[in-house]
C-alpha cells in the first residue's frame, strides 16, 4: 500500500512537471529550414543621396526598391511619383528639411546596430516558410516618412518606418502630442510583431459580408494567431501591444468582458461607432473599465481562435487563416471562457 502511495505521488509529480513544461503548440522546430531574410536600409540610400547625382538615384532605386518607391513617394512622403517634373526639387526638399535630417539622424543611433532586430525577424520568416514551405519570405525595407506611416506592403516588400519606432524616451513624439498609449509601443522591438501583423493582413483579407463586432474581433485574432505562429516565443503582451497589467486585466476579466458583450448585444453590432470603440486601438476600451487596454474584443477575438485551433488540430495555419465564415469560427471554437 505505502508502495501504490509513492508511485501515485511519483506519476502525480511528473504529470504536473510535463504540463508545466508542455511549450506552445505553435512553437515549432525550424532548426532544418534554412532562410536567408533580405532587408535594406532605404532610409540610409535616401538621406545619403548625393543631389548632384539625382537623376541617376532614381533609375537605382527603382531597380533597387520597385513599386516599393513609388508607394514611398505617392503615399508616404507624399511628393507626387518621380516622374513628375518637379520631382527633383521635391526631394531635395524633403531631404533637407531640418525637422527630417534630425530624426534621420536620431534614428542611426537607434538603429546603428539592427542585427538583433533582423535575426528576430528572420526567425519569424523561417517559421513562416515552415507554416508555407512553397512561399517566398518578403524584403524589409526601413524607411524614414515623416511620421506619416508605420508600415505598409506591397508586392514582396515590406516598408518599416523605423521613425515611428524611435523609443518611449524619443522627444519628437512629445513634442506631437502623441498620446502616452501610442507612444509605449514606438519602441524597435515591436517591429517583428507588427511585421508579422501586417504580412498576415496581406495575404488574408477580411471578409466584411457581415461587417459587424464579431467579425472584426475574430478577424483581427486570426491576424494575432498569425503573429504567435510567426513569433511563439514573444509575450503576448508585447505581440498584442498590451502593458502587462492590461494583459492581466485581461486574463481576470475575460468571462466579464464577453458576458457584457453578449447582455448588451453588441456582439452583432453594425454600428460603426461601436466596432470602433471595441477593435480599433485606443487609452482603454470604451465599453469596459478604465483597467482595461483598447481594442480590448481583439483579445477576446485572439481567444476564441485559439480555442477554434485546439479544437480542430488537423488543420494548417492556413486553414484557419482562411477561414472567414467568423460566426462559424465561434461556434467550432465552443469559446466559453
Amino acid at each position: 500500500m505505502q508502495k501504490l502511495r509513492i508511485l501515485f505521488i511519483i506519476n502525480l509529480l511528473m504529470l504536473v512537471i510535463l504540463c508545466g513544461c508542455k511549450k506552445n503548440a505553435l512553437d515549432v522546430d525550424i532548426s532544418d529550414i534554412d532562410a536567408e531574410l533580405v532587408t535594406h536600409r532605404f532610409d540610409k540610400d535616401l538621406f545619403m543621396l548625393d543631389l548632384d547625382t539625382i537623376d541617376k538615384a532614381i533609375s537605382t532605386f527603382y531597380s533597387r526598391y520597385g513599386a516599393f518607391f513609388d508607394v514611398y513617394n505617392v503615399h508616404v512622403i507624399n511628393i507626387g511619383p518621380a516622374s513628375d517634373r518637379h520631382y527633383d526639387s521635391y526631394l531635395s526638399m524633403f531631404i533637407n528639411n531640418p525637422q527630417n535630417v534630425e530624426v534621420y539622424d536620431f534614428a542611426q543611433q537607434v538603429y546603428d546596430d539592427t542585427e538583433t532586430l533582423e535575426n528576430s525577424l528572420q526567425d519569424a520568416f523561417r517559421r513562416y516558410l515552415y507554416h508555407y514551405p512553397d512561399s517566398a519570405i518578403p524584403e524589409i525595407i526601413f524607411f524614414i516618412g515623416g511620421f506619416n506611416h508605420r508600415l505598409f506592403t506591397v508586392n514582396q516588400y515590406v516598408g518599416v518606418g523605423i521613425d515611428q519606432y524611435l523609443g518611449t524616451e524619443c522627444r519628437f513624439y512629445s513634442m506631437m502630442g502623441t498620446a502616452e498609449y501610442m507612444i509605449r509601443n514606438k519602441i524597435p522591438e515591436k517591429i517583428p510583431s507588427d511585421v508579422a501583423n501586417v504580412w498576415g493582413s496581406s495575404l488574408y483579407g477580411y471578409n466584411d459580408a457581415k461587417d459587424n463586432v464579431l467579425s472584426r474581433m475574430i478577424y483581427g485574432g486570426q491576424l494575432m494567431y498569425f503573429t504567435e505562429a510567426l513569433l511563439p516565443e514573444e509575450a503576448d503582451s508585447l505581440k498584442i501591444g498590451f502593458t502587462a497589467s492590461q494583459l492581466s486585466f485581461c486574463k481576470k476579466n475575460e468571462k466579464q468582458m464577453w458576458t457584457y458583450l453578449i447582455e448588451n448585444e453588441l456582439l452583432f453590432s453594425t454600428d460603426q461607432l461601436v466596432i470602433k470603440r471595441l477593435v480599433e486601438d485606443a487609452p482603454t476600451t470604451y465599453y469596459f473599465p478604465d483597467e482595461s487596454p483598447g481594442k480590448a474584443a481583439v483579445w477576446l477575438g485572439w481567444q476564441i481562435v485559439r480555442e477554434y485551433a485546439k479544437k480542430h488540430p488537423d488543420l494548417s495555419l492556413d486553414e484557419i487563416m482562411q477561414e472567414n465564415d467568423y460566426q462559424k469560427i465561434l461556434r467550432e471554437s465552443k469559446y466559453t471562457p
